[in-house]
């Protein structure tokens, strides 16, 4: 997956000591599952009623017929609308309603150099139905994406939010992504320019916003990235041993339960096995007890350092493989990683 971040309420316009603490809380109220919040859940569900119907009609197949949609303080959430068991399959949804860089217009994927990535060529199509507004027929889909004052991963974040965590490998991280989505985008420049009849003057605000939609919420798939509607309404849970897995014989995406849900519970998912670096790089969210937290700690061994050799050849066999991972993050040679345990009872 290329991670899916959830609507919540804005705090970047907050201190950034009070936005980490606001995701933090935010995660910590993901495990309430009291019957007073179900009941208000299942209430404004209705404001969502005609977007599954929608989608069912545009598939020419059910997608599901034990979820709702509703909202958590998290924005759009999956709750049960009947009686759930454990392996259930509780939502299909087939690749032809799914958006992946196969949608892209052939005349604008004409223009795009050889080298444009997927993700970036699946936030042009993102661009595309958006400047289409209601005339797109991904209309119903796109509309319910979040808008860009709505994204919190740290690539939309403030240049005073930042120097909060300029001493982690997050920051370092943070800004070599902003710096890979502005190439992208300077590099697609003359061919959006191209068909500025369709798309307008496009700017790289609004190629971050639907460049940051597709890393938070895609998954891997066949097409290379796919954008799953209603699948992608689901939140993460991290002790979670559900997934969106792919039926590439039946050609659909789909979901089983790893447990019981009762009417009015909120169906939870895990989007990877990611530490806190990365759900919030990706998804703008941490989790107080993450099983998967862990830390990058880079050491520095000056030239002139006569035991240099030995310290190198030390670190050569006890630290971690050189590895990138899909989401970017990347660990060197010079580099330990420290997983972090906590004590629930702290």
């Amino acid at each position: 997956m290329l991670l899916s971040a959830r609507n919540t309420k804005p705090w970047r316009s907050l201190p950034p000591f009070f936005a980490l603490f606001r995701c933090l809380r935010r995660a910590e109220l993901k495990f309430s599952t009291s019957s007073s919040s179900a009941k208000t859940s299942l209430y404004l569900h209705e404001v969502y009623d005609d977007f599954l119907p929608w989608l069912e009609q545009k598939a020419g197949a059910e997608i599901s017929s034990v979820l709702s949609i509703g909202k958590s303080a998290y924005g759009r959430s999956l709750y049960a609308s009947k009686p759930i068991q454990t392996g259930d399959c509780i939502l299909k949804v087939p690749y032809s309603v799914q958006l992946a860089p196969e949608n892209l217009l052939p005349a604008i994927n004409y223009f795009l150099g050889d080298g444009v990535g997927n993700v970036a060529k699946l936030a042009i199509v993102i661009l595309v139905e958006q400047k289409l507004g209601q005339d797109s027929e991904w209309a119903p889909y796109v509309s319910r994406l979040p808008q860009p004052e709505e994204m919190h991963s740290t690539v939309f974040w403030s240049h005073d939010e930042l120097e909060m965590i300029r001493p982690s490998f997050l920051y370092q991280e943070t800004i070599k992504q902003k710096a890979q989505i502005e190439k992208e985008f300077l590099a697609n420049r003359p061919a959006l320019r191209y068909f500025s009849n369709v798309l307008g003057d496009v700017t790289l605000k609004e190629f971050r916003h639907a460049y940051g939609l597709v890393t938070s919420r895609a998954w891997h798939s066949t097409q290379g990235v796919s954008m799953i509607p209603f699948a992608d309404f689901l939140n993460h849970d991290g002790i979670s041993e559900a997934d969106v897995l792919s039926d590439e014989g039946k050609k659909h995406s789909e979901v089983i339960a790893d447990r019981n849900y009762a009417p009015g519970d909120q169906v939870l998912i895990r989007y990877g096995k990611f530490s806190n670096a990365t759900l919030l790089l990706d998804f703008g969210f941490t989790l107080p007890y993450n099983i998967y937290d862990q830390v990058q700690v880079e050491l520095s061994i000056p030239h002139h350092d006569q035991l240099r050799a030995m310290k190198l050849e030390l670190l050569r066999r006890h630290c971690t493989p050189t590895i990138k991972d899909v989401n970017g993050f990347s660990s060197s040679e010079n580099m330990f990683t420290i997983k972090l345990v906590l004590d629930h009872g702290i």
